[in-house]
């Protein structure tokens, strides 16, 4: 653990802030500032992000990411609307990381609210998943049924997109701790002829990007949920609880850290209590650019 720590330190020196947080590219979709009951709102963060060596038939590669959404027997409103959009103008990819239910040791009152829900998205070339701390093999086998690749722990799959390949791992498990006994990811080679292979990990804990990269894993683009951002929020979104080992600003966001891309979402939607403060609900559309 000493090596994670040094990682971490590393993390908290001051570096120049671009090289930190990446910004979205637009703001017309802002969250409200406080949501209860079911969630009616949520906001819609499109970044771009540049990747080193990318192939050029992946230049613009839209992936959209989507974590968190912990359904019980009720459907969101604001669910109507992502469908909408979706299927409007679906992504080249999508990517849920986990907890699509809420209720940990029972999610059967949510298998309808969830099959409609997975049943409504699209995606050009593929609908990819892991679960969460939530979530368990009963869901896990439905949504697969349902035309999701569900990714077991610690497994990766190579896919087609556009003509070239990409790797995806999944970093699933209950706890954290599943992560410290998982064997070295067999990732195929990172080159195929002269063009290099994109790398992207499904996690559900963000903190488990250092762990990765110290062990040898250092993917483009990680994507990561659980901490809701904090959910309840003091003013100017900062977190009180963050459920997660890095510094607090890595709550939610998307941040450079080392050579890779770390995308935390808020989430679509509550855990344990059903309130949203300074915290909207979000869908985040990550931009795949040609780095220079």
């Amino acid at each position: 653990m000493d090596g994670d720590q040094a990682i971490l330190d590393r993390m908290r020196a001051a570096e120049p802030a671009e090289t930190r947080t990446a910004s979205p590219v637009d703001d017309a979709w802002r969250g409200p500032w406080m949501e209860l009951g079911s969630i009616q709102r949520f906001e819609w963060n499109r970044f771009e992000l540049p990747v080193t060596s990318l192939p050029p038939a992946l230049d613009g590669l839209r992936i959209l990411h989507l974590s968190d959404i912990h359904l019980k027997s009720a459907w969101h409103p604001a669910l109507d609307e992502l469908i909408r959009r979706v299927q409007h103008d679906p992504p080249d990819l999508l990517l849920v990381t986990g907890d699509f239910v809420e209720d940990k040791f029972d999610g059967r009152a949510a298998v309808p609210i969830v099959e409609r829900l997975v049943h409504g998205l699209r995606s050009r070339f593929g609908i990819y998943a892991i679960t969460g701390n939530h979530d368990g093999d009963f869901i896990a086998a439905r949504v697969a049924r349902w035309g999701v690749r569900v990714l077991p722990a610690g497994t990766s799959v190579r896919i087609d997109v556009r003509g070239e390949q990409v790797d995806l791992i999944g970093l699933a498990g209950l706890t954290r701790q599943d992560l410290e006994v998982q064997d070295v990811f067999d990732l195929p080679p990172r080159e195929v002829g002269q063009s290099r292979v994109p790398c992207i990990v499904l996690s559900h804990y963000p903190d488990a990007l250092p762990r990765i990269q110290r062990a040898g894993v250092v993917p483009d683009l990680f994507f990561a949920g659980h901490t809701h951002g904090g959910q309840v929020c003091l003013p100017g979104r900062i977190p009180i609880l963050r459920h997660d080992t890095l510094p607090r600003r890595y709550c939610s966001g998307v941040h450079r850290l080392g050579d890779s891309w770390l995308v935390v979402s808020r989430g679509m939607g509550y855990s344990s209590y059903a309130i949203r403060v300074f915290c909207p609900a979000e869908v985040v559309e990550v931009v795949v650019k040609a780095e220079g």
